[in-house]
């Protein structure tokens, strides 16, 4: 099997978890699930030679990993230095920019105490990163991208619905 398919069949995987992470009103459930997704999408980027991206994605499994536990500012200015520090040593192209700004929204996103911020800022980077794919070339991490900004579209729907006629 050569990188390419296997960096798509990860990507797959990945999506899988993705489009369920929002579905879950738990924070901890939610960042538990893009942890693991983010695991494999860097291994995805690595796979397709993207080095930027792929460190940072180990970076935002690491942070998802972190959030759950906590929400200290300090953590959250280290991983961002973390993600700018790791863009700037592994800079390719301008898509890396891209992979930076989503990085930097969706850390900004982890450390927020309300889901619906947590929610909007991930939206907001998951389309920065949505860019990034489609400039790298993964047909399969542009549509998880699409996907999964769907999901948390739907999600922050059906979580306001179900707030406003009373149910929770």
């Amino acid at each position: 099997m050569n990188a390419f398919l296997l960096s798509q069949m990860l990507a797959g995987i990945s999506f899988l978890l993705d489009i369920s992470a929002f579905h879950f009103q738990r924070r901890a459930i939610t960042l538990t699930l893009l942890t693991g997704s983010t695991s494999l999408l860097a291994i995805h980027f690595y796979l397709l030679d993207q080095h930027a991206a792929a460190g940072l994605m180990i970076i935002a499994a690491c942070r998802y990993a972190t959030a759950i536990i906590t929400f200290h500012r300090w953590v959250m200015w280290g991983y961002m230095l973390g993600s700018l520090l790791c863009s700037i040593d592994l800079w390719q192209n301008l898509s890396s920019i891209l992979s930076l700004m989503g990085s930097l929204l969706m850390t900004f996103a982890s450390f927020q105490k309300r889901s619906g911020k947590l929610r909007g800022y991930t939206l907001c980077g998951s389309l920065c990163w949505l860019l990034n794919n489609v400039i790298v070339g993964s047909p399969v991490a542009v549509i998880m991208e699409l996907a999964f900004s769907g999901s948390i579209l739907a999600a922050w729907w059906r979580h306001r619905a179900t707030r406003r006629c009373g149910c929770v």
